[in-house]
């Protein structure tokens, strides 16, 4: 699926390649949530189909093949099962692989993500590669995060950035696509963060409530800065990724309102907060979401940092 704000991408990358400029190796970069995972899908696709058409036809072998998981010239490169990492075999495996001749497309295609998890061994192995490109073969690399990937990876990819998309565009795609009242796509996306594909997600779940329910629990502390234990309770019900990117965004959203000397429509006007403190709180809010895959008690975290928000208080 090509989504309303991918357009232009899709349209560089099918001008290069009608015009035989295509890189061999591509970079999609942007925040999760945008559609970077599903517009790399839509060039595979396109680049292993058999028929010469804008995208790809669904209807030759070689798609049929694709859409069964099948296809031979395709070649997904992910972290292993048991492992965050991609590890320099698997990089070596695909190398000798894209060496082989063609069994159906006119070209073999790796799909590497994310890429920032490849460790510094499988990256080397993958420079090579990209320094000495094997015949008709085309890697496209999908990363959040390119700062963590060597600048000589970086420099031989053609870079497709995707930023996140304007907001009336995003906001009519998810009322088109979930019949929803705007009310509840407008929360929904605010949840997200401005990622569409989050946002949709959570119109189909109750999660767009929660990101309320976690503003009703800072408002609540405030007032009630005995209450930590019972919010504590209520909160740690969320998934940790969630309920920490959403406690970061709402003490960004203090941060913002504080120094443009503007209130917010979740807190009391009277409510005293520290530009200071709500920054240490923000930082320790995104250090708690990296925190939360560890073996670290996340109950712990959350209440340490809920007793933190609620010192404000007293401030």
């Amino acid at each position: 699926m090509i989504y309303p704000w991918l357009t232009a991408h899709w349209d560089f990358f099918t001008q290069r390649l009608e015009q035989s400029r295509l890189a061999h190796a591509l970079m999609i970069e942007g925040p999760d949530g945008g559609g970077k995972n599903a517009l790399a899908a839509a060039m595979v696709a396109r680049l292993l189909c058999t028929e010469n058409e804008p995208e790809a036809c669904g209807r030759c072998f070689s798609c049929k093949l694709l859409a069964g998981g099948a296809h031979p010239d395709r070649f997904d490169i992910q972290p292993e099962e048991d492992s965050t990492v991609i590890k320099v075999d698997q990089v070596r495996e695909l190398i000798a692989s894209l060496n082989l001749t063609c069994s159906v497309s006119q070209r073999k295609v790796a799909y590497i993500h994310p890429a920032q998890n490849m460790n510094m061994a499988s990256a080397n192995a993958l420079l090579k590669c990209l320094e000495e490109p094997v015949g008709d073969a085309v890697l496209i690399l999908v990363c959040s995060e390119p700062s963590r990937l060597p600048v000589t990876i970086r420099s031989r990819c053609q870079s497709i950035v995707i930023h996140e998309p304007d907001a009336g565009l995003v906001l009519q795609w998810l009322k088109e696509t979930s019949a929803r009242p705007e009310a509840d796509v407008s929360m929904a996306l605010a949840a997200a963060g401005g990622s569409p594909l989050r946002a949709a997600s959570y119109l189909q779940a109750p999660e767009s409530n929660a990101y309320g329910q976690v503003q009703e629990a800072l408002a609540t502390l405030l007032t009630r800065p005995a209450a930590v234990s019972q919010v504590s309770t209520g909160l740690a019900k969320l998934g940790p990724d969630d309920l920490w990117r959403w406690l970061s965004m709402c003490v960004t959203e203090l941060v913002k309102s504080v120094m443009g000397g503007k209130g917010t429509n979740w807190l009391p006007a009277d409510s005293r907060l520290q530009v200071t403190s709500l920054l240490a709180l923000q930082q320790q809010a995104d250090l708690n979401r990296r925190l939360s895959a560890s073996p670290i008690r996340g109950d712990l975290l959350l209440q340490d940092w809920l007793i933190r928000w609620a010192e404000q208080s007293f401030q």
